[in-house]
């Protein structure tokens, strides 16, 4: 399972007031001699007949000597039970019988769980995890990773293999969430399935355009828009003195997903705040 699946729905539901349009940055700061280092935003998981990975990507990765993801090898990485349980936690708890109704059709449904079975498979799963599987349901059946593709190049050439938090911490994201509004999130998306689908077709669409604007305000009905200073400001913050460590050591091309390139407190505007010069490139 995967945090950055969640955070593909939720990187793209939040308005923006940046003027930049590029999802690609060329990063230098003259005093302090710093060049050949990148900013591309991604999104994480695209369909595999429109993925959008120009060519120029790999030639841009190849000048650097670092590929620096949110989370590095996050495909082989191992999950630790505890992130994705609580003993205290009883789901069925949470739910009116309505609610708990509506979630055990999708269990039948997708998961091929009967009632029984789903009650005792995710007794205490956090409500995280039953929204992954959720979203995973809306994703087209054949889809590619700008990450794992990076890596891919990186490991081919290689380069540094650098993270800028690691999965524990974005799981920890939703510990920071009431349970409360994470079943707040279940339902909304069950309600909203069919349109998770086609919004992550036109997002995709409006992706391979390099519309960053328009992907910044594409969803402003985002089921997590009210936790934007928590998914987005907030690791900004942390992010941009790791980054200029990073730079500081070897050219780094960093990864990370489109959603955090945007708005005042974006990666675009707070690296200028700190003296860098961001160049847009066309890919």
């Amino acid at each position: 399972m995967r945090c950055l699946l969640v955070l593909t729905f939720i990187i793209f539901a939040i308005p923006s007031s940046a003027q930049d349009q590029a999802l690609c940055y060329e990063i230098s700061n003259e005093s302090l001699g710093i060049e050949n280092s990148y900013l591309f935003g991604t999104m994480h998981v695209m369909e595999e007949d429109h993925f959008f990975f120009p060519k120029k990507i790999s030639k841009l990765l190849k000048r650097t000597e670092a590929l620096c993801l949110e989370v590095k090898e996050i495909s082989s990485t191992s999950m630790n039970p505890a992130l994705l349980f609580d003993s205290t936690f009883y789901i069925k708890q949470y739910c009116d019988s309505n609610d708990w109704e509506r979630l055990t059709i999708w269990a039948k449904e997708i998961l091929l769980l009967n009632p029984k079975q789903f009650e005792t498979t995710f007794r205490h799963a956090k409500p995280f995890l039953v929204l992954q599987f959720i979203l995973s349901t809306s994703l087209p059946k054949n889809t590619k990773s700008h990450e794992i593709e990076l890596e891919k190049i990186a490991n081919s050439r290689t380069l540094r293999l650098l993270e800028l938090e690691g999965v524990e911490a974005q799981y920890a994201i939703f510990d920071a969430i009431p349970y409360a509004d994470q079943l707040t999130f279940i339902f909304d998306a069950l309600t909203d399935t069919n349109q998770l689908k086609l919004d992550l077709l036109e997002m995709q669409g409006i992706y391979a355009k390099q519309k960053l604007q328009e992907l910044c305000v594409y969803a402003i009905k985002g089921f997590l828009k009210d936790y934007r200073t928590l998914f987005l400001d907030d690791r900004n913050k942390k992010w941009i003195t790791k980054m200029e460590n990073m730079m500081a050591s070897q050219p780094t091309f960093f990864a990370v997903g489109a959603g955090h390139l945007c708005g005042g407190n974006g990666l675009i505007e707070l690296l200028k705040r700190e003296g860098y010069t961001l160049k847009e490139i066309k890919l």
